[in-house]
């Protein structure tokens, strides 16, 4: 269900029958995540079979309506309504007659849409609810609003912001006046009320203004040739699909939505050839393939609202002058001296995202006839995503698909052992890859390996003393295998036994991933009209790459990198 949040004008209101005109909904254009949304007006758009509608508190429809919306009416491009509260919500009333609630939102079903350069227009919706909340968005509608979106009289305006600390300023010097002569208790009284009322206010204005806001984003200002770069958002730290793209909270359910979606994967899809994935759906086909993911769960992961996004990063690899982060440093101070003002070095990854699809052809015997063909194939996405993006996460080669772990700037290469066989390991390989990591990455790192390495980790063993007793090298720990202390992954992504990088160890939150939301399937009969098949398709855009720009230089020893593969053993 979509919400629409607009501000109340109170304007004449009827107390003997707590009721009021309002205008619940206009054309005004909202912004979606697939572009601008505008609910069409015109006669027979707006179904308006479910009213009266109930009146709800911020949504919430696990308590018992407030009031209700009656008779509804389309006119003037405004769904248009009586609002009527109940009569034991007598400090609701108040506040609503006061000013202090001065929200309202309308949810809605949209049944019908067309696409248009900016977005869409819904030409079929209904509404399901009415709400009263804290943050305005459609400033156009509302109560007691009028044709033409003029005040009922000339002189009638709402008090804004300002207006409010002006009389809230000349009441409190009204009431020191007063203070001082000791008269007049009674308008003391009324003084002390009004500047109550005007603090309830103010307070609703500042509870819409941080409603505005979305308080877990940045904007550093970062200067590249003497221009001004904006970047906004910051990697997510729950990286479930609520928590990336719905603030961590749990995400709305329609069944019929659902419903119309499983019978489509049977029964055919829209005229366009195609449809989103209701996204409780899509959230948990992505959701359920994190945990075999290797990528994913580790690094630093960037909701995407758009096709391309900026990501901030320090270029300072090279620490040998000792300097940090492209240009900090410590120095000593005498007493009164001053100190030297230094400058770090930020630079841009820009991340675009990737079209990916998966596909699969179905007769039409097994679609029709066959049992469970809907969980086979949600089966085999979840699957396949979680394989296929790993793939590209790891290896991919930056042309039209993302920059892999593997093939991003600054990955360092161990070269083998001298006399070392052809598709071998020995333990001088897994030490020379631990030695080259960067300080702090090894509190994070892990060894991946493909599973041909297996034999020749288990038999890897080293000598203590001079009495023949070995310990291995791989040991079997808390969660799984370990390799001198730190975490070991197989993946089949990984080259085979024997070519380079079948075996690295690397420290994935230096590698960033940008993620879309959107998520589609798509269905087909023309590819295969003349075998009877079907053909299917999943489409998701992501994009990745690593952050580090080069390897890192220290102060003292070896280069050292986020990501440290060994050499081919051929």
């Amino acid at each position: 269900m979509q919400k629409r949040v607009f501000e109340i004008d109170i304007g004449s209101i009827r107390s003997e029958t707590r009721t009021v005109q309002a205008s619940l909904s206009s054309e005004h254009p909202v912004k979606r995540f697939d572009g601008f949304e505008v609910l069409s007006h015109r006669p027979g758009s707006v179904d308006l079979s479910r009213s009266p509608l109930p009146l709800l508190r911020a949504h919430d429809n696990t308590a018992l309506p407030v009031g209700v919306v009656e008779g509804l009416t389309v006119e003037g491009g405004k769904l248009r309504g009586t609002i009527r509260l109940s009569a034991n919500q007598d400090s609701l009333w108040t506040d609503i007659v006061d000013g202090i609630i001065r929200n309202l939102s309308i949810g809605y079903q949209i049944t019908e849409k067309k696409k248009t350069k900016t977005g869409f227009i819904a030409t079929r919706w209904m509404p399901y609810e009415c709400s009263l909340v804290a943050a305005p968005a459609d400033n156009s509608v509302g109560i007691n609003r009028n044709l033409n979106n003029n005040f009922n009289n000339k002189g009638d305006r709402k008090m804004d912001k300002n207006d409010m600390l002006k009389s809230k300023k000349a009441a409190i010097e009204e009431m020191a006046e007063l203070a001082k002569s000791g008269e007049n208790a009674e308008r003391m009284e009324e003084l002390k009320g009004e500047i109550r009322s005007f603090d309830s206010r103010l307070e609703a204005f500042d509870m819409a203004d941080s409603a505005k806001k979305d308080m877990k984003t940045f904007t550093p200002d970062i200067k590249k040739e003497d221009r001004l770069i904006e970047v906004v958002g910051g990697p997510a730290t729950n990286r479930t699909w609520a928590g990336m793209f719905n603030q961590g909270r749990k995400l709305e359910v329609n069944e019929e939505e659902l419903r119309a979606f499983r019978a489509s994967m049977l029964e055919g899809t829209p005229s366009l050839g195609g449809f989103s994935i209701p996204e409780p759906l899509a959230a948990k086909w992505l959701d359920e393939s994190l945990p075999d993911e290797i990528i994913r769960p580790r690094c630093q992961v960037w909701p995407m609202t758009s096709a391309s996004l900026k990501v901030p990063a320090f270029d300072g690899n090279d620490q040998s002058a000792g300097t940090y982060f492209g240009g900090f440093s410590l120095e000593f101070l005498a007493e009164e001296a001053a100190g030297t003002p230094k400058t770090g070095k930020l630079r841009l990854i820009e991340l675009s995202a990737k079209k990916a699809g998966l596909f699969v052809n179905a007769s039409s015997e097994v679609i029709e006839d066959g049992l469970g063909f809907e969980g086979q194939l949600t089966m085999a996405i979840k699957k396949s995503l979680s394989l296929g993006m790993d793939f590209y996460l790891l290896r991919g080669l930056g042309a039209g698909q993302p920059l892999g772990v593997l093939n991003s700037p600054g990955v360092i290469s161990v070269a083998k052992e001298t006399g070392q066989s052809a598709d071998s390991l020995c333990y001088e390989n897994l030490t020379k890859l631990f030695s080259r990591m960067y300080s702090e990455g090894h509190q994070r790192a892990i060894f991946i390996a493909n599973p041909s390495t297996i034999p020749q980790l288990l038999t890897l063993s080293q000598a203590v003393g001079t009495g023949g007793n070995t310990i291995p090298v791989m040991t079997k720990g808390v969660n799984g295998f370990e390799i001198l202390g730190r975490p070991v992954v197989f993946s089949s992504n990984m080259p085979p036994l024997g070519d380079a990088n079948d075996i690295c160890y690397v420290d994935l939150s230096a590698y960033a991933m940008g993620l879309r939301r959107d998520l589609r399937i798509e269905k087909s009969i023309i590819p295969g009209w003349t075998t009877d098949v079907v053909s299917y398709r999943v489409l998701v855009r992501f994009d990745g790459c690593g952050t580090w720009s080069k390897v890192l230089t220290p102060r003292n020893g070896a280069t050292q990198s986020w990501c440290v593969g060994l050499a081919e053993r051929a």
